[in-house]
């Protein structure tokens, strides 16, 4: 393995660690009465798995293209977020004082979300899908985005009164004192306008390709007019709980739109890892929402009995350890399935075949019916079977 190979596997291992640590907090502190914020609780862990998988496939094979890497980079800055979250979160609300690090940690996430927000909605629109920009002048739309991503980091990280995300706690670093947040909005509306940018740049490359080039691109297409209308809705409805909702679900829908395209029209010759990282990401994703919803579930139903959550995480990690077998085994039918359909009816083919074959006597029905199987599943110009008679 090479070392750029290991570096990858080293960032998944960190990003994967981050959600888990963090879903696991989430878990045991479940019952804290969390001020309202921006999302909901775990929602980071959302994109630490999708952009990790995917990212993690694209970077290994495909490493001198920008878009894996900002991919992979956005899943293990959202696994941080994760763990950092849910640790402020049980390190500060219902203690006299918090424990060590809790509000640090609640100062970060404040902040390093609009480094993700602005990898998704500027830089893999503007560099997709050979890594480059589609020509110089579209840097100016790069510059916009950094820039404006930069100040509004800058306006919540130095914001006097509660952390953006983490309202349980005051900022530790007031440098100045605009409690409204217009530094912030302002900045936020420079950001936007880099998104819609950086969506232009991507129909401008979509009129100038051909053939399956075109194809790739009208995945991200939908993707960009879908994040450019949630950061314009989100920048004016900071409030809106439904708004909120509508740009987790657009920045998720990233690595899902650029794994279509790479499954159904073999963008980086790269569908086969692609395949994985759908399967497992989903699967990871399912098995954590299974886990969380039977905590939920369990925590209501043995509160009574035994007032506490301890029973309630023991039975739904099992429960999830459990799923998680017939879980991928789901996932992988639907990927196969919908990308790799020829290679779908080809295994059903066969498996028909075998049923006939265990019950079969006779050898003209045998090659009958194999000759149809391989021109099912192979698609030969001629197929025959030769039989060898037997010896008397």
């Amino acid at each position: 393995m090479t070392r750029l190979g290991a570096f990858v596997l080293a960032l998944v291992a960190v990003a994967l660690l981050c959600t888990a640590a963090g879903l696991w907090i989430l878990a045991i502190s479940f019952g804290a009465v969390v001020p309202e914020s921006w999302g909901f609780r775990g929602f980071p862990a959302i994109f630490a798995v999708t952009f990790t998988w995917v990212g993690a496939a694209l970077a290994w094979r495909r490493p001198n293209n920008a878009i894996g890497w900002l991919l992979l980079s956005v899943g293990v800055i959202a696994a941080t977020q994760v763990l950092l979250t849910e640790y402020s979160i049980y390190g500060i609300v219902g203690r006299p004082s918090p424990i060590t690090g809790a509000v640090f940690a609640g100062w970060l996430v404040s902040w390093s979300w609009v480094i993700e927000v602005t990898f998704v909605a500027v830089f893999l629109l503007l560099l997709f899908p050979d890594g480059h920009f589609p020509s110089p002048r579209w840097r100016g739309v790069a510059w916009l985005g950094g820039g404006s991503a930069a100040i509004a980091a800058f306006g919540l990280a130095f914001n006097a009164g509660p952390l953006n995300n983490a309202p349980y706690a005051a900022n530790p670093f007031p440098l100045f004192g605009d409690t409204d947040l217009s530094v912030f909005l302002w900045a936020m509306a420079g950001l936007g306008l880099a998104g819609v940018g950086a969506a232009a740049s991507l129909f401008v490359r979509y009129r100038r390709s051909r053939g399956t080039e075109r194809q790739q691109l009208k995945w991200l297409a939908v993707e960009a007019i879908v994040i450019s209308i949630a950061l314009i809705v989100g920048t004016f409805a900071q409030n809106n709980k439904w708004a909120s909702l509508f740009l987790i679900s657009a920045i998720g829908l990233a690595p899902l739109m650029i794994g279509i395209a790479v499954l159904r029209y073999r963008l980086y010759d790269i569908d086969v890892l692609v395949n994985r990282a759908l399967v497992y990401g989903a699967t990871t994703a399912g098995i954590g929402v299974a886990f969380i919803a039977g905590i939920v579930v369990l925590q209501a139903v043995l509160r009574p009995l035994t007032s506490g959550s301890e029973i309630a995480v023991a039975v739904s990690t099992l429960a999830s350890v459990a799923l998680a077998q017939p879980l991928r085994a789901r996932m992988q039918g639907v990927v196969d399935r919908r990308f790799y359909r020829s290679r779908y009816d080809a295994a059903r083919t066969l498996d028909a075949f075998s049923v006939r074959l265990r019950d079969e006597v006779d050898l003209d029905a045998v090659r009958a019916d194999l000759v149809n199987a391989v021109h099912d599943t192979v698609q030969p110009v001629h197929a025959s079977v030769w039989l060898r008679q037997p010896t008397r």
